[in-house]
């Protein structure tokens, strides 16, 4: 894409910082019962991730579709395939979690369920990902 900007090379790493920071809000969010809260932080991590991951091979999307960005980074890690639909339908936590009305519009009631499933799939990707970001 033109006009982005050249990234560093390291500067993946600032990626999983960030990554981290919302992956721990998303975990305190549900022990508090901040239902959305926990959905946008984990979809957040799993956005930063995968983008860490792409920065590293040298590829930068500037896109929230974490279903896009699976798919791209699955040519890199295949184990990624099988996270690819669950990590595409976290994208909406993004929009629905942040936007008065949002979540009606969604069809999305935030409970602990829908919380906590957004979690599980934010913690496998980590588990997929991790040795790849180290």
């Amino acid at each position: 894409m033109s006009g982005l900007p050249r990234l560093n090379d390291d500067e993946w790493r600032s990626w999983v910082v960030y990554a981290r920071r919302d992956r721990v809000e998303a975990h305190n969010a549900v022990e508090r019962g901040s239902w959305s809260e926990a959905c946008f932080h984990a979809q957040q991590s799993c956005e930063k991730l995968l983008k860490a991951l792409l920065i590293k091979e040298g590829v930068f999307m500037p896109v929230h579709d974490l279903g896009r960005l699976a798919e791209e980074a699955s040519s890199r890690v295949v184990e990624l395939v099988e996270l690819v639909e669950s990590l595409g339908k976290l994208t909406v936590h993004y929009y629905a979690s942040r936007y008065p009305d949002a979540a009606t519009r969604f069809s999305i009631t935030y409970d602990e369920g829908v919380a906590r499933m957004c979690v599980e799939v934010m913690d496998e990707l980590w588990r997929v990902l991790g040795r790849h970001l180290a």
